[in-house]
């Protein structure tokens, strides 16, 4: 286990140490008997083929023992500059070089007399300016100088902050005597300037702050008090509960977790000493009693929670990130039970959280109890923030014990022990495994991520924090922190239910973390106390014998403190559990984990819907710069197995490739119609119609169940999946009685398919073509920019073969209505009707075939576009005269033409119509049908015999209503002899008289003619007589200049000249100014 453990440094020293002190490659232990000790001091490391979970154990060795003093060493320190060795005894303050602690280089600090306590730091003085002499030149940088501060009887000095360094003593009397100093940390790595401020503590609820003002000579230090406010509530997670961690590398526990009994005393009569410890960023941790309050450089409060111990803390130290403090417990197990000696508790707590982190108690000895007489920090645990890679295991804190029983004191003295810490990366770890992922972020948030494996830096930690946060119900939380590390979309719907959102993607809640790639074994949340419990019970026995350990060695599996039965790392009290994930208040999950039932709670939806939503948006940035490949050219999402979705990386989308952001996207937008199912069916519809990527056999059976088919049937649309949407819409049509509900949806649908999807659209309409063929027939009318241009031959030969009602019904259509010119649709056209009146015919419908044979014959005469030979061709001699007639005058043979009008339907006004619509054409139509009425050809099997005399009437009328069409000699040819004058005076006195106005009109015009010339050649001859002047003299009227030799122009009426590109300008202005005066 990589957490903290306790080992032997120098067991029985046969002497009573009373302060230690660690610096560089040297231990100093100052002695009851006023002797200082001097060790070799080794930070072994530990070797490659070393188990992970091993311990460094430094190696020390006693190089020279000084006699200081005849009394005790209270306090040992070192300035590190000026590399002194600071000794207080006897109330005295003494300066020792450090290459030599003898008396004779002794130098005793006169102006602190009377000292209890001290304290010292290295600083930097401000830069001196460079001999330029220059303001604005360079600084050279200073050398860092010591910083001695002594607590002294109602006084405080300060050495080393003026000028005269050491030797210079700033001295301020104070109420009461400083019993511990503390320099607040500087929030930079280097070398800190001179501390403005400096806590002094006067007593255990007592303190004053110290300020030092260097540019001041009257008040170079003053005090300040801090706040008076009650101090803030403690904090669940540092309150010994029976949760308590593990420590070392094996199961620790308070003795009094075994009993259920035990209590906290002091360590004896005398007043307690006033503890603190500094952290990080200016902030100092005080010991008020049993709680540890947070206080900035200004005095006030930095949390809102304070630090809660069992019982006043004996010693207090801070190395980054963790708080070390002491608490004596009296041990209560079964091996200690006659006892009632206290036992020193070392406590780590978490200080970014405050949870508490392990507990270890020191073995007990085999008489009385121990106390602490010493405690020092190494200067391998700098406060300062320290980069995760330099974490490596290490030794803390330095601890001196001392038995309480006096014989064995005597006979074995005091005990170093070292306490040593494991590997950083470890300790995330082992958070992580028990799910204790705030802590575990803290810990990063402390010691920093460099050097750290991507599965312990933050983004990982908080995005498994966002997992048992929708563990706890914490959906919205969990969102922004899966939305701020873009978390992969698949990730976060596998937390859901697999019945209505997450599908296959579900994975069972004792899962979560595992799939979000934590360490083997992570929980969701920390154990219960019920659960730590449980697992204790089965140890107690084993763990009662700790007692007995021996002195010297590593101790693993050391005894926690007397109520961690009582130690958790997060309370549980006062802690709900999270929202079944069902529809109804208080239901009881079935589902593993409660997340994984059929109906998430709303929250819960509401959540997710917020996190896909604005994936969709970014998605839609991402896509914009990164084109998407089509999504036919890869296989179905739903071919993909859920791990490989599982798979896709949680990246920003401009990071993914083209086929990735596909996947991504068909993730989101199928995980977005499932949640609206759930949610907010309403705007299912609106994804649906909008182009989307999600996977239709993902939602189509829920989309199915829910009775969404129109969103359905959007949905394939939008997918071109038309088949499968028009397979559905027949399947919905067969349970519809009215046909205004039957058909009028899949005729709409296929009026919105083109070209592309020809055979797909004469397969669909097949069904209503034998249905409803009119209604059929819209599907292919519609005046919509798809059906038109859909191909119209391939329509044609389509409905000719399925209805050719429905044909003829589209050919009037194309013809009619869109100007179709193409004549094999005018030829098909005329073809249906030959056969429509053809069929009537056979059929004895009488009045079916008048309407077609009347459609047929406006056909013939409207249309220009058909190919009358082929019509032709299709007619039987006998058949269908009149449209026979229209065929062959279309030929030019107007002969035959109006034989058949004449002599088969002796339809005398349908030849005279003929006539007069084919005499633009043919002029000499009239007097072709005179001499059909007046000279009729031999009967024929197909005419009737017919006279000139019986043809004589129509002939006559003929001349009369068309005198001016027919030409006056041949007719009086065809005349027979004996026709009455009167009965062609009509037509000689129109004739006479239409050969005379024609001669009157040649002599009008001719006369009109000459007019206008003789007009033209007077107007001619008066503007030649017009003339200008040109001279060198003569300036353009438009741009001023002179004309020169330059092309000019002339303007009427006035004569102006102008250069002619100057034309259209002074045109237009002459122009303007016309417009102006009229």
């Amino acid at each position: 286990m990589a957490g903290f453990s306790i080992h032997s440094l120098l067991p029985t020293l046969k002497v009573k140490v009373t302060a230690v002190h660690q610096h560089d490659d040297r231990l100093y232990l100052g002695l009851v008997n006023g002797s200082v000790q001097v060790y070799s001091y080794d930070q072994a490391r530990r070797s490659e083929e070393a188990d992970d979970d091993a311990h460094v154990i430094p190696r020390v060795k006693l190089l020279k023992t000084f006699q200081i003093s005849r009394r005790q060493i209270d306090q040992l320190g070192v300035l590190t500059e000026s590399k002194q060795l600071v000794i207080l005894s006897d109330t005295l303050v003494t300066l020792y070089p450090l290459n030599d602690i003898s008396k004779t280089k002794a130098t005793t600090l006169t102006q602190a007399r009377s000292a209890h306590t001290f304290a010292t730091t290295t600083f930097a003085p401000r830069s001196k300016k460079s001999d330029t002499g220059n303001d604005g030149g360079d600084r050279e940088p200073a050398k860092p100088r010591d910083l001695l501060v002594v607590g002294c009887r109602k006084k405080v000095a300060v050495f080393g902050a003026g000028k005269g360094g050491l030797k210079d003593a700033w001295e301020l009397t104070l109420p009461h005597s400083p019993r511990h100093i503390i320099f607040p940390a500087s929030p930079s790595t280097s070398i800190p300037p001179l501390p403005q401020t400096i806590h002094l503590l006067f007593t255990a609820q007592t303190s004053v702050l110290l300020h030092l003002n260097p540019s001041s000579s009257a008040n170079r230090l003053t005090v300040a008090d801090v706040t008076t406010d009650p101090p803030p509530p403690a904090a669940s997670s540092s309150t010994p509960t029976a949760n308590s961690e593990e420590g070392g590398s094996g199961i620790t526990m308070g003795m009094g977790a075994l009993s259920g009994l035990g209590g906290y005393v002091g360590l004896g009569s005398k007043a307690a000493v006033p503890l603190g410890t500094r952290t990080v960023g200016g902030e100092v941790l005080l010991a008020r009693e049993d709680l540890g309050v947070f206080l900035s450089s200004e005095g006030n409060y930095t949390r809102t929670t304070s630090l809660q111990w069992p019982g006043s803390p004996d010693a207090l130290a801070f190395s980054n990130p963790y708080i070390y403090s002491v608490v004596p417990v009296v041990p209560t197990s079964t091996a200690a039970a006659s006892s009632t000696n206290p036992m020193p508790t070392v406590q780590i707590h978490l200080a970014p959280t405050l949870a508490l982190r392990q507990t270890l108690t020191l073995p007990s000895p085999s008489a009385g109890g121990l106390t602490i007489s010493g405690f020092s920090m190494t200067t391998f645990a700098s406060p300062l923030s320290i980069p995760a890679g330099k974490m490596a295991p290490s030794t803390k804190l330095l601890m001196v014990s001392n038995s309480t029983d006096k014989h064995l004191s005597q006979t074995e003295g005091s005990s170093i022990w070292a306490l040593s810490s494991g590997d950083v990366g470890k300790q995330i770890d082992e958070l992580v495994k028990e799910g204790r992922l705030g802590d575990a972020i803290g810990l990063v948030e402390a010691v920093g991520e460099n050097g750290l494996s991507p599965s312990r830096r933050l983004p990982h930690l908080k995005t498994l924090q966002a997992v048992t946060q929708v563990a706890k119900g914490e959906y919205q939380k969990a969102m922004d922190t899966f939305l701020v590390f873009n978390v992969n979309p698949a990730l976060v719907l596998s937390l859901f239910p697999a019945e209505t959102i997450s599908g296959r993607l579900h994975v069972p809640k004792d899962q979560w973390m595992e799939l979000f790639g934590a360490v083997e074994g992570a929980k969701l949340e920390p154990l219960t106390h019920e659960e730590k419990e449980s697992g204790a019970k089965g140890i107690l026995k084993s763990v009662a014998g700790l007692g007995g350990l021996a002195k010297k060695g590593s101790i693993i599996g050391l005894k926690d403190s007397a109520q961690s039965d009582t130690a958790s790392i997060k309370s549980q009290e006062g802690e709900k559990d999270p929202p079944p994930m069902s529809g109804e208040e208080g239901e009881s999950s079935a589902a593993p984990g409660g997340i994984g039932t059929a109906v998430p709670p709303r929250a819960a939806l509401e959540a997710l819907m917020y996190f896909l939503s604005d994936r969709r948006q970014k998605l839609a940035g991402a896509i914009a710069s990164i084109p998407l490949p089509p999504e036919n050219s890869v296989p179905p999402l739903s071919s993909l197995s859920a791990n490989e979705q599982h798979e896709f990386p949680s990246v920003p989308f401009t990071e993914l490739t083209p086929e990735q952001l596909l996947r991504v996207a068909q993730v989101i937008y199928t995980g977005l119609i499932k949640v609206y199912l759930v949610a907010r069916p309403v705007l299912v519809g609106s994804l649906c119609r909008i182009e989307n990527w999600c996977d239709v056999e993902e939602v189509e059976e829920l989309l199915k169940a829910q009775k969404k088919f129109g969103d359905l049937i959007d949905l394939y649309q939008g997918k071109k999946m038309h088949a499968k949407a028009l397979k559905l819409l027949h399947e919905l049509a067969k349970d519809e009685e009215d046909k205004l509900d039957r058909y009028p949806p899949t005729v709409r649908y296929l009026q919105k398919l083109g070209p592309s999807e020809l055979n797909l659209i004469f397969e669909s309409a097949k069904w209503i073509l034998e249905e409803d063929p009119k209604m059929a027939l819209q599907i292919f009318t519609a005046d919509e920019p798809e059906v038109e241009s859909l191909p119209r031959a391939d329509i044609m030969r389509f409905l000719e073969k399925e209805n050719q009602a429905a044909c003829v019904g589209y050919l009037e259509y194309v013809i009619n209505t869109l100007g179709e010119d193409g004549p094999d649709f005018h030829d098909k056209l005329g073809e249906l009707y030959f056969g429509r009146v053809k069929a009537a015919e056979k059929s004895g419908n009488e009045e079916e075939r008048e309407d077609t044979y009347d459609a047929l014959l406006a056909f013939l005469e409207g249309s220009q576009q058909y190919r009358p030979y082929r019509l032709l061709s299709k007619l039987a001699a006998e058949e269908m005269p009149e449209a026979r007639a229209i065929l062959l005058g279309r030929m030019g043979k107007h002969e035959e033409a109006l034989r058949i009008y004449v002599h088969r339907l002796a339809d005398y006004p349908a030849a005279e119509l003929y006539c007069v619509r084919a005499y633009p054409a043919e002029p000499a139509v009239f007097l072709l049908l005179l001499q059909i009425y007046l000279r009729p050809a031999p009967s024929t099997a197909n005419t009737k015999p017919v006279s000139a005399i019986s043809l004589l009437g129509p002939a006559l009328d003929l001349i009369s209503k068309h005198s001016t069409s027919l030409p006056s000699s041949p007719v009086l040819d065809l005349l027979p002899p004996l026709v009455p004058m009167q009965d062609v005076h009509a037509f000689f006195l129109r004739t006479l008289r239409e050969s005379y106005s024609k001669k009157n009109e040649t002599r009008i015009v001719k006369n009109l003619v000459k007019g206008r010339k003789e007009e033209v050649e007077r107007m001619l001859l008066g503007l030649e007589v017009k003339r200008v002047r040109v001279n060198e003299q003569r300036i353009c009227p438009q741009c001023h200049k002179r004309l020169g030799q330059s092309a000019i122009a002339v303007h009427a009426p006035r004569g102006e000249v102008t250069h002619l590109h100057c034309k259209d300008l002074f045109s237009k202005k002459l122009a303007e100014m016309r417009e102006q005066y009229h």
